[in-house]
């Protein structure tokens, strides 16, 4: 079962420590997905065993280009649907599809074969990592402090917010009269800046609300390879 990794003081709007993931063994993996896409939920449901571990931050990052099957998703974001499409590129793709499940920005796999995605999960988390990124509460402020040891090249530093959990009744479109439960909801995704030192750095993040988490990571702009990330919950 995931630890609870951060709480908020009930009073006075003062946070509480926070304790932050372990970053050098967290692999993150984003699932593109859509309420309008009939293949998804097997890997919807992947997705929610993921994101019950330790060793993983599983994001729902749902795409609005199925809107038009006859269901608006209500999660759907043109900054998620664009961040698919760059993975595309990164990875000389021809097309893009839900669901897809990209790991530390590496593996493209599908997101309902879970031997693949153990497997791709695993590969990754044995490699060296070659950036530092920590995640640190002091004061009622939030803070992550990043470093790097061998990077060639400009990163971009991410930031997102996410809401853990949320049941979604699902009138019209492929997946009508279905209710099913997301996990990890990618609700706001910003780009914290460009990195090019290699000696540490710090910047602030926003304190999570109630049943929602804030991760961040460095990724190669280059590749689009994840080199270091962390995250807290509420």
């Amino acid at each position: 079962m995931k630890k609870l990794l951060a709480t908020l003081a009930a009073c006075v709007g003062l946070a509480a420590p926070f304790a932050a993931s372990a970053a050098d063994n967290v692999v993150l993996v984003e699932l593109f997905t859509s309420q309008g896409c009939s293949s998804c939920p097997p890997a919807d449901a992947n997705l929610a065993e993921l994101a019950d571990r330790d060793d993983v931050l599983a994001l729902s990052m749902h795409v609005d280009y199925w809107d038009y099957l006859g269901w608006k998703d209500t999660f759907g974001s043109p900054a998620n649907t664009k961040r698919q499409y760059a993975y595309r590129d990164h990875m000389g793709a021809r097309v893009v599809y839900t669901p897809q499940m990209i790991i530390q920005g590496r593996h493209d796999v599908p997101g309902y074969r879970p031997d693949l995605i153990e497997g791709a999960i695993q590969s990754v988390a044995a490699a060296s990592k070659p950036a530092g990124l920590a995640i640190e509460e002091a004061d009622g402020r939030l803070t992550a402090r990043l470093s790097m040891t061998n990077v060639r090249g400009t990163c971009t530093v991410w930031i997102a917010s996410y809401r853990q959990k949320a049941e979604v009744d699902i009138a019209n479109g492929e997946n009508r009269g279905r209710k099913i439960t997301y996990h990890n909801i990618v609700e706001k995704l910003m780009r914290a800046g460009t990195w090019t030192s290699s000696g540490p750095e710090v910047i602030d993040l926003p304190l999570p609300g109630a049943g929602e988490g804030i991760a961040v990571w460095i990724q190669n702009d280059k590749t689009g390879e994840i080199l270091a990330v962390s995250f807290v919950e509420n």
